[in-house]
């Protein structure tokens, strides 16, 4: 048995078997070959694109009837691609000319492919390299025997039970994978605030990323146990060590069983403060679990996952569909965030200025949208119109001046004079809020708090811009710290700016669903959070247990901390500490 060690995701075990997905350049051979062998080595290549193809057309039948209509087209484009005589008879040329094997002669004539498109001056042109870069890679492993698998390859019930092996996932490639029964991920990079690690949390699956070995190590098939709570991967392990571990499981089992009681009961501390937990969202196919932990509403519903997938972006009328059955479905309020595309969420369409997005501190969320009128306005006009049908908010990722929130409330008020001239019905008290995810944001935070309605505290991004790291850069990530007392005293200057204001001021980063942080959370005085509903009730469980007149004076001595070693310290005895 094999033991590997990372990051730890979630309190959860998961015991199955491995599917090892491929997703870099394949490493193939180079060699010459003799004049008499050249046309057996062509008749290969062509054999491997036959079979290619095949796949291709196999997997055109198999996709599922709730895949993206993208889908069909992008698969379809490859198949083109591997007729194009510009790859194939570019590499038959090569063999023939040079004496080469197959596979080489392919890398060959897909390298000077990608170049050509690299240097060209239209950036949908440019991305074709990676279709020429995947198509290739599909072609070496017909050619080389590899038994390897990519997400397109993923058909019905192939992943059920599996635990997904991988170098990374990218938020695209999560929001596929999450529709598959996998019961665990296990990645080479990344980290606990990583989009991976994210959705592992929103599924309850126990996950272990920035292993740096998993795809090495592991192979298709090994029997695996990844314990989310040590950060722990077994490969292979004995039959003892199965028999420890599924009794472990079953004790993880009876506690959720446990914390079903606590579904009805009002998230009150002991010192009788009403505390009010609600959940972040990304899909309406997250709504069972929101209703099933009684969370008070949706406090933050992503849109972006929207946009994310697909060639183009979704129209006002399928926006609106989309916005109207959140809202219809949890009959409770829902903050919906504007697009908050950039960083590690990419979009597969292109539009000006793209690479810039694709930057932590590019034109990203709200700075995207007032540069993209034509995108940003349907959104509203889509948000407003489901205002209609419930209690709607709408929240405005990444503030950092008071300028880009007048724009935004002038383009609102615009939309509102629109649709009402239009005779269609929107709510006419709907409420605007921003993120504050900004250092410069947190600093202002009382001033955006006499524009705006309510304040919402995005700690994932603020806690990477205020330590000035990166949190999805795995050479730099263990820099991230939500206890660093920079940071705390930020969380703790939005929460004054909020109640001087007299307006609410929640909390939906990471932090909000990690029962670590609820106690100091209610110490610095946030009483409303939101998460991911899977955690709703492990929060509710810490807040009924605790009296925030006794956290205070705790709170305030973690903030003064000089160092985030004696925070963390500080924060143990917090926790310890039996207030009941």
């Amino acid at each position: 048995m094999l033991s590997i060690f990372g990051s730890g995701i979630g309190r959860g075990i998961a015991i199955g078997k491995a599917y090892v997905l491929r997703q870099s350049d394949i490493e193939a051979p180079q060699y010459t070959i003799e004049k008499s062998d050249v046309n057996k080595e062509v008749k290969r290549l062509r054999q491997a694109v036959v079979a290619t193809k095949a796949k291709y057309q196999k997997l055109l039948k198999d996709l599922p009837k709730t895949a993206p209509r993208e889908s069909a087209a992008f698969i379809d484009a490859h198949m083109l691609m591997l007729s194009d005589p510009l790859l194939i008879d570019g590499a038959i040329k090569i063999i023939k000319s040079d004496s080469i094997n197959a596979e080489y002669a392919l890398i060959k004539q897909s390298q000077d492919l990608i170049k050509v498109f690299e240097q060209m001056q239209d950036a949908y042109l440019r991305e074709k390299r990676v279709d020429v870069r995947h198509v290739t890679n599909r072609v070496l492993r017909s050619l080389m025997g590899i038994v390897a698998h990519s997400l397109d390859e993923v058909h019905d019930d192939e992943l059920k039970g599996k635990i997904v092996i991988s170098q990374d996932l990218t938020p695209a490639e999560t929001m596929f994978v999450r529709e598959q029964k996998i019961v665990a991920f296990v990645t080479d990079l990344g980290s606990q605030i990583s989009h991976t690690a994210i959705v592992a949390r929103s599924l309850k699956m126990p996950a272990v990323v920035g292993l740096h070995g998993a795809t090495k190590y592991i192979n298709d098939d090994d029997m695996l146990i990844v314990d989310g709570l040590r950060g722990a991967v077994l490969i292979n392990p004995s039959e003892s060590i199965l028999k420890e571990y599924r009794k472990r499981l079953s004790k993880i089992r009876a506690r959720e069983k446990y914390l079903t009681t606590l579904t009805r009961r009002i998230a009150k501390t002991k010192d009788g403060k009403t505390i009010r937990l609600m959940a972040n969202v990304e899909t309406s196919k997250e709504l069972g679990a929101v209703k099933k932990s009684n969370a008070a509403g949706i406090g933050l519903y992503r849109t972006e996952y929207l946009f994310m997938n697909r060639e183009q972006a979704p129209t006002e009328q399928e926006q609106f569909r989309a916005y109207k059955k959140i809202v219809t479905g949890v009959e409770k309020p829902v903050i919906i965030r504007t697009l908050d595309i950039g960083g590690d969420k990419r979009l597969d369409f292109n539009y000006p200025n793209k690479k810039s997005s694709e930057s932590p501190l590019g034109l990203r969320a709200v700075r995207l949208c007032l540069n993209h009128i034509e995108v940003f306005k349907p959104q509203l006009r889509a948000i407003l119109r489901a205002s209609a049908f419930g209690k709607v908010s709408i929240m405005i990722p990444m503030i950092s001046n008071v300028d880009e929130v007048d724009q935004v409330l002038t383009l609102i008020k615009q939309t509102k004079t629109e649709l009402r001239s239009e005779g269609i019905e929107y709510d006419k008290r709907v409420k605007i809020g921003g993120m504050i995810e900004v250092p410069a944001a947190a600093i202002m935070a009382d001033v955006f708090a006499q524009k705006l309605d309510f304040l919402s505290i995005g700690t994932n991004d603020l806690i990477q811009y205020t330590l000035a790291i990166d949190r999805v850069d795995d050479a730099v990530n263990y820099l991230y710290d939500p206890i660093h007392p920079a940071v705390l005293q930020l969380i703790k200057l939005v929460i004054r700016a909020g109640k001087k204001a007299s307006i609410p001021v929640s909390l939906c980063g990471e932090m909000a669903g990690n029962v670590k942080y609820t106690r100091l959370l209610l110490a610095l005085g946030l009483r409303h959070f939101s998460m991911d509903a899977n955690y709703v009730l492990d929060v509710k469980e810490q807040i009924l247990s605790v009296d925030t007149e006794q956290l205070k004076r705790a709170g305030e001595s973690i903030i003064r901390a000089d160092s985030p070693i004696q925070a963390r310290i500080k924060l143990e005895k917090l926790n310890e500490f039996p207030l009941i």
